[in-house]
């Protein structure tokens, strides 16, 4: 029963964008129906890996987006969740994807799909697997970087570099298609990412604000603990807790939290 309310709540948060369904109707009538399935499908256990980690970490769904070109999910989620079950939830699409795959190849060499299907299979399976670990927001590969820069460096400092390595490689990529000459789907990509990245440059401000209010807000039971040498709140660090050090004085994170928001 648990699980059937899951599935009916999950089923609620899908939202399917109207080019979805106009690239099914154009590859139905063009002959290209089975392309577009093998692609989606591909996409479909990619989101499910996701969707499927998060439900076991107990992290909020805000909504399940499709597009003819990937998917994309919205989480209604604190900054300071840790690090671990963000990476595993990251990470999951991919896994589930090259389980999929694995599973097509076992029936390829059960002779059960046709060498065309499985070429289909292949080819967009290698293609969707590679592009998600570029480093552009939203893609996996830059969110594994973030997850990285934050285990060493302040959230704020993570998240801006973030963002500038995804303006690099969007450079990289347009040069690349370019080069390759551009398709209406490629310019559709391109347009996609630009404007990701850039809104998620423009909410960078409020993620930071997001991230240390949460700490005044809520307790969080952090293991290891940071000295700072000042008291700049934007030089807390992801899974730390911390102390402040100014003019040999320290100062707990609590403490200083209270004195800016108490003000």
């Amino acid at each position: 029963m648990e699980s059937m309310l899951i599935i009916k709540n999950i089923l609620k948060k899908i939202k399917i964008h109207p080019i979805f369904f106009f690239f099914a109707f154009i590859s139905a009538f063009t002959g290209l129906f089975k392309e577009f399935l093998v692609f989606s499908s591909l996409i479909f256990f990619h989101e499910s890996g996701h969707i499927i980690t998060s439900i076991f970490f107990n992290w909020k769904i805000d909504s399940i987006n499709f597009y003819p070109y990937g998917g994309m999910i919205k989480f209604n989620e604190k900054i300071n969740k840790p690090i671990s079950e963000e990476v595993i939830i990251t990470i999951s699409g991919l896994l589930f994807q090259l389980i999929y795959y694995f599973i097509i190849v076992m029936l390829y060499n059960s002779y059960k799909i046709s060498d065309y299907t499985f070429i289909l299979f292949k080819n967009y399976h290698y293609s969707i697997f590679f592009f998600n670990l570029i480093p552009i927001y939203p893609l996996d590969g830059i969110k594994l970087i973030n997850l990285l820069l934050c285990k060493n460096f302040s959230f704020n400092f993570s998240h801006i570099l973030s963002i500038i390595i995804s303006y690099i490689f969007i450079i990289i990529f347009m040069i690349f298609s370019y080069t390759n000459s551009l398709s209406m789907n490629t310019l559709l990509m391109i347009s996609l990412l630009i404007n990701k990245v850039i809104e998620e440059h423009k909410q960078h401000k409020y993620y930071c604000n997001k991230f240390i209010f949460e700490r005044y807000l809520y307790k969080f039971n952090f293991r290891k603990t940071k000295i700072i040498d000042n008291q700049n709140l934007n030089n807390m660090f992801r899974d730390k807790k911390h102390i402040f050090k100014y003019k040999n004085e320290y100062i707990t994170e609590n403490s200083l939290l209270k004195k800016k928001f108490k003000r």
